[in-house]
C-alpha cells in the first residue's frame, strides 16, 4: 500500500523550465516532471549547483515564474516546495 505524504496531488508533465539565482541570472536548464499547487520534481538538464532558495521560470517570456526551496536533491533531479510571498 502507497501512501501520499503531499499536502496536494501532483500531475506528471513534461515542461521546460529555467533555475533562476534571487539577482536574476540563470542557473540551469530542467524538465519539470511532476507539479502541484505546493511544488514540482525537476530534472536538470546538466549538472548544477542548485542552492536551497531560487526561482524557477516556467515562460519564455518570464511572466511566470515560482520562487522555490529545495525538499530534497540527487545529482540529476530536485524536489522543490513553492515559496508564496507578499
Amino acid at each position: 500500500m502507497s501512501y501520499e505524504l503531499r499536502d496536494s496531488r501532483r500531475r506528471m508533465t513534461q515542461h521546460p523550465a529555467i533555475l533562476l539565482n534571487r539577482d536574476g541570472s540563470i542557473l540551469c536548464l530542467c524538465m519539470m516532471k511532476d507539479v502541484s499547487a505546493s511544488g514540482a520534481k525537476l530534472e536538470l538538464m546538466t549538472p548544477c549547483d542548485v542552492p536551497d532558495e531560487f526561482t524557477l521560470r516556467l515562460s519564455k517570456f518570464g511572466n511566470v515564474h515560482r520562487d522555490c526551496k529545495i525538499s530534497w536533491r540527487t545529482d540529476t533531479a530536485i524536489g522543490v516546495r513553492f515559496v508564496i510571498t507578499d
